[in-house]
This record gives structure tokens, C-alpha cells and sequence, in this order.
């Protein structure tokens, strides 16, 4: 154990300790009353000034004691005036009134450095001419004029504050010297007051110095409080630049390696068409063209929407969504996709089901779902779309039969650039963005998007957009329950064209 530490009883006892407690309380008020000052005169401080920390910190020095000097010179001159000391109350008031005249002078000239030299002119001319009626060395007024530099240094900066120690030093050896040479300087007030005036002026240049201290102290804390936000919000820039040089860099490499393969075999295609003479040759080579074009097509869309989500540039037009017409959409242009790899779709929608929601992108996320279910579902599979009110809200779930996605692949579903560990089934592409604009989307709309997906037995995406109003819309049928789920319509025999055929 060091020599130094306290043990832990007793440390408790000398915290709680009435006399601790008192001291703590006593420091506590300080605080709060410096703090409460100090937005005050923040107030009066032009806003300018406050843009830089150094600039701030001596503004609200100047304004300080621009108000605490002024109130503390007066209590001076008021006593001087009692005990007959009329040349030191005389000069006091001269300073007192400099010093109060320093804060508007400073908002007028929109310079603090202009304010501070003069506040520093006002103390110096005030504590030399004090030295000549308190008595030269023998007063408390030459105590005070050594001070000044102190101040100076304080607000008006080292260069400044230089030339002051020689002003103010010259001003103290012209003091010395007289008394060197033989040349005393009386005091002129009644000597019988000499002690008083001594001792008021010793402990006041204490209070002086104690104040200067604590409002530079105030000042202090809360630069250095603005300084560490300011350094917190800079790391937290420097994270999301981070952040996007990485998104970057993954954007280049699926760029490079998404776009690279198709151009390819685009490039390769055409260069064939030109060369060959057989139809259907040429036929087979146009289509892959096309196909690869769309992929490609897609993938850019898929940047453009993700980025466009990212800067805030997507904005929803909320309506009146007829959800049932928005499946069906849906369900049809993937139908094709589902025929070529025997999938059928189980399709259960109830009826009245009335969204407030932007219809595009409602569809936009609808035909991601339906389309990721598609591609990670094997061959001659179902997948199931359903449809049915709940409370609040619209609920649409999209299960598939596939493999389903692990827990490690669940806790990065929605992030962008994500590739899971799934596989598509059928070969198609995947660029890790569809989900992400999913969330986003769905998020915009005051909606929500969850997975589930025990391993082994499919994934089920459950989308929830929030209900149209019933006085906006035409009568809906009451919410049905989960255990009703058997009375929903199933609209395999109604829908025909979202049946593959086998």
C-alpha cells in the first residue's frame, strides 16, 4: 500500500464529516453561482467573439471585471469617503468608472484586445496615482500596480501583456526611486487611519487576485468543456468518415466485381452477334444481353436508392395504399423468376387492407422480399405471402422454404454491403443492399421490418406499415386474430397467374 492512501472506513468518515460536507456545499455554490454569472454575460458577449476558445475566454475576463471590478472599486471609494481619504476616493471612482466603461467599449470597438489594453491603462494610471497619496512603498497601492501584469497576461495575450511589465515596472521604479532619493510621499488621509487603510487594501488586493483567478478558472473549464465536445463530435466525424471510406471501398470492390463480369459477357455476346449467322444463335446471345444489362441496371438502382436513403434525399409521399392490389403487383412481376425454378407461391390476403404508406416504395420493398425469397428457396418449394390486419398497423409476412440464415448472419441482415453466408439457389446475383434499403424504406414510412428464421425451416420477413385512418377510408373489417389465420382467403384459385405450373 502506498504511504499516501487512505483506508477505505476511513475515507468514508473524513467525506461524511460535517466540516467536509460544509466545505463541499460552500465549493458547490461557488460553482453554481460562477456558472449562472457566467451565462449572463455570455449574453453580452457578441457572438463573434465566442466562435474562438482564446478570444471567448478573455471576453468574459473583461466582462468579469467589468462588473465585479466596478461593484468592488465603488465599496473602496465609499470607504474612502468616510474616513476623509478624498484624493483616494477621487481616483478610485476615475478606475472604477474606466473599468465599468470596458465591457461597452469592447462591444462598441468589436475588439477585445482593443478592451483589454485599456483596462489595463485604467488599472495603471489608478494604482500609480494611489502610490502617491497611500505613502509610495510605505502603502498598499504599490502591491496593487505589480499586479497589473498579471492581468494583462491574462487578457490581452503574452505581447501585449510584455510591454505592460515594462510600463508598469517603470511605473513601480519611478515609486522606488523617489523614496531612494530621500523623497517620501505622505499619505493623504489622517494618519490614525494608516493601519485600516493597510489592512483593507492588503486583504482586498486578496480578494482581487482570488476573484481574478476564479472568473479565469470559470472561463478555463468551460473552454476546456466546449474543447472536449468539440473533440467528441470530431471523433465521432472521423468514425463516420471511417465509416465511409469503408462503405467506399466496398462500393469499388462490388462495382469492380458485380459490374466487371457482366460487361464481359455483354462484351463477349455482342462481339458473337456480329460474327455469327445463325438465328438462333444470335437470339440466345440478345437475351443474354438483355439479362445481364437488367442485372447490371439493378445494381446500379440499388446504389443510387441506398446512397439517395443515406443523404436523406427520400422522401415518402404518404397515401392511401390499397396492399392486396401492391401484392398482387408484386407477385406478378416475379412470376417468371418463380416459373423457371418450379416455385409456387401460397398466397393469403384478408380483405379491406388499407396502408397509409408511399406506394412506391411499398412495392419497391415488396418486390425485394418476394425476390430474395425466391432466390434463396430450392426448387419445387412454395412460398407463402400473407397479408392481415393487427392492431395499429398492416402486417405482411413472407416465408420461404429455403435453408433459412444463421444467427451471425441475422445480426448484420439489414446493414449494408452485407453478404450472408447463404447462397442464392439458382445462381442469381446478390449485392448485399436490398435489405438495407428495406429497413430504411420501411422506416421512412413510420413502419418497421423484422426476420425470423430458425435454422433449417425458412426465413419469414414480417413487414408492418402503419393502418389508414377508418374515417379516411372505406369501411375495413375488424382485425382479425392469429388463430382466425385459417379463415384468411387463400388466393391460389383466385390468382391463377402466381401458381407456377410444374
Amino acid at each position: 500500500m502506498n504511504s499516501g492512501s487512505i483506508p477505505v472506513n476511513q475515507a468514508s468518515e473524513i467525506v461524511n464529516s460535517p466540516t467536509d460536507l460544509n466545505s463541499g456545499a460552500a465549493q458547490t455554490s461557488t460553482i453554481s453561482f460562477y456558472q449562472k454569472f457566467g451565462v449572463l454575460l455570455d449574453r453580452q458577449i457578441p457572438p463573434e467573439f465566442l466562435t474562438d476558445p482564446e478570444r471567448a475566454r478573455r471576453a468574459r475576463l473583461i466582462m468579469g471585471f467589468g462588473v465585479l471590478g466596478s461593484i468592488f472599486g465603488l465599496v473602496y471609494a465609499l470607504f474612502y469617503i468616510l474616513i476623509g481619504h478624498k484624493w483616494g476616493a477621487t481616483i478610485i471612482i476615475f478606475c472604477s468608472t474606466g473599468v465599468a466603461l470596458t465591457p461597452p467599449l469592447m462591444r462598441a470597438k468589436k475588439s477585445v484586445e482593443w478592451a483589454g489594453n485599456f483596462f489595463m491603462l485604467t488599472l495603471t494610471l489608478g494604482f500609480f496615482g494611489l502610490c502617491f497619496v497611500e505613502g509610495g512603498l510605505q502603502g498598499h497601492a504599490i502591491a496593487w500596480l505589480v499586479s497589473v501584469p498579471l492581468c494583462a497576461l491574462l487578457m490581452v495575450g503574452q505581447e501585449s501583456a510584455r510591454r505592460w511589465v515594462l510600463i508598469d515596472f517603470s511605473a513601480a521604479s519611478v515609486v522606488a526611486g523617489l523614496d531612494l532619493a530621500g523623497i517620501k510621499l505622505t499619505p493623504t488621509y489622517d494618519p490614525k487611519w494608516q493601519s485600516v487603510v493597510s489592512t483593507a487594501g492588503y486583504l482586498g488586493l486578496i480578494i482581487f487576485m482570488s476573484i481574478l483567478g476564479l472568473i479565469f478558472e470559470s472561463g478555463r473549464a468551460r473552454a476546456f468543456s466546449k474543447m472536449q465536445t468539440a473533440l467528441a463530435e470530431l471523433a465521432a466525424s472521423n468514425e463516420r468518415l471511417v465509416h465511409l471510406n469503408n462503405e467506399k471501398n466496398e462500393f469499388m470492390g462490388i462495382a469492380a466485381h458485380d459490374l466487371k463480369n457482366p460487361l464481359t459477357v455483354i462484351l463477349c455476346s455482342a462481339e458473337l452477334v456480329v460474327t455469327s449467322k445463325d438465328q438462333s444463335q444470335i437470339n440466345k446471345l440478345s437475351k443474354n444481353i438483355v439479362a445481364v444489362a437488367i442485372r447490371m441496371r439493378d445494381l446500379i438502382a440499388n446504389l443510387l436508392d441506398a446512397n439517395a436513403i443515406e443523404q436523406g434525399k427520400f422522401i415518402s409521399k404518404v397515401e392511401r395504399c390499397d396492399i392486396r392490389a401492391l401484392i398482387e403487383q408484386s407477385l406478378e412481376q416475379n412470376q417468371t423468376a418463380a416459373t423457371q425454378k418450379q416455385i409456387s407461391f401460397r398466397v393469403g390476403i384478408s380483405e379491406g387492407l388499407w396502408a397509409k404508406a408511399d406506394q412506391a416504395a411499398t412495392l419497391q420493398i415488396l418486390d425485394n422480399l418476394i425476390s430474395n425469397a425466391l432466390k434463396y428457396s430450392p426448387p419445387n418449394t412454395t412460398v407463402h405471402v400473407h397479408a392481415l390486419p393487427e392492431t395499429g398497423c398492416i402486417l405482411v409476412k413472407i416465408r420461404d422454404e429455403g435453408p433459412g440464415i444463421n444467427a451471425d448472419d441475422q445480426k448484420k441482415l439489414f446493414q449494408k454491403f452485407t453478404r450472408l453466408s447463404a447462397r442464392p439457389t439458382g445462381g442469381e446475383s446478390s449485392n448485399g443492399l436490398g435489405l438495407a434499403i428495406v429497413k430504411r424504406l420501411a422506416e421512412a414510412m413510420s413502419g418497421s421490418i423484422q426476420c425470423h428464421s430458425p435454422a433449417g425451416f425458412g426465413s419469414t420477413f414480417t413487414l408492418r406499415l402503419p393502418v389508414w385512418p377508418k374515417e379516411n377510408s372505406e369501411p375495413q373489417v375488424p382485425a382479425i386474430k392469429p388463430s382466425d389465420i385459417s379463415n384468411i382467403v387463400d388466393l391460389r384459385e383466385s390468382l391463377p397467374r402466381f401458381e407456377s405450373r410444374n
